[in-house]
């Protein structure tokens, strides 16, 4: 690969990392201010990103944003490292916590593990439980305020699964003000009676939750161990989220 190659790659992938920073369309003015760079220079960048599809114009306001190309292609990216790289974490999970544990993520308004790494050999992958009172439902829903919640759960019966599972939104909400303030989430008898379990999102590289990374076990050996699990499983999911991209 010539210098010359190089060095274009290197621009374009500049002006690609301001457009994503920025998250919002920019003229070629605004990106060069931005950047520090000649306007000429970033501009023809900028030609050739379109014409790559990796950019696009707005014909009246000449900005640019990323493309959905680009979009697609990062989320398939990213899907694919977590099938990859989530069986490990999985692995340490199990091995630090003594309990079943898995990767989960949102469809409609329920939570559908897509791993996991279960000791018993009895799967849970592809299952769907309802986001209410599911072990890895507050993870899943960590970003959402209480407009969201409602939207969510516009159609939902609250059917009372396990003895501690919430009521309502209102109750949802409170418990998933409590899980950011903790850093993660205690799921205790909301699905089933004696069912224990301990939550914390994954997110991608654009900030948003992906998944859930999270534990399953009896209350009356885990819960006492809360806190340290806690702790491990948020670790991991921090860890996790690195390697999607993202950044806090």
């Amino acid at each position: 690969m010539s210098a010359g190659t190089v060095k274009s790659l290197s621009r374009g992938l500049e002006v690609l990392l301001a457009m994503a920073a920025d998250k919002g369309p920019a003229t070629a003015t605004a990106l060069a201010d931005r950047l520090g760079r000649n306007r000429v220079q970033v501009a023809r960048t900028l030609n050739s990103l379109e014409a790559a599809e990796v950019a696009v114009r707005d014909e009246h306001t000449l900005a640019y944003d990323l493309s959905w190309h680009l979009y697609s292609s990062a989320t398939r990216t990213v899907r694919a490292r977590l099938l990859r790289e989530g069986p490990q974490f999985l692995r340490e999970a199990a091995e630090a916590t003594g309990a079943s544990a898995f990767l989960a993520e949102l469809r409609g308004d329920g939570s559908v593990a897509f791993l996991e790494e279960v000791p018993s050999g009895l799967s849970w992958v592809g299952r769907s439980y309802p986001l209410y009172c599911d072990d890895a439902g507050q993870a899943l829903l960590w970003d959402s305020g209480r407009e969201e919640l409602e939207m969510v759960f516009a159609d939902t019966e609250f059917v009372a699964f396990g003895p501690a599972a919430p009521a309502d939104v209102a109750e949802f909400e409170a418990r998933l003000i409590a899980a950011r303030q903790r850093g993660y989430a205690v799921v205790d008898g909301e699905s089933e009676p004696g069912v224990f379990a301990v939550a914390a999102p994954v997110r991608d590289f654009s900030g948003e939750t992906v998944c859930a990374l999270h534990t399953q076990g009896p209350s009356e050996r885990l819960a006492p161990l809360a806190e340290r699990h806690g702790g491990v499983i948020k670790g991991l999911a921090d860890r996790l989220s690195a390697l999607l991209g993202w950044r806090p």
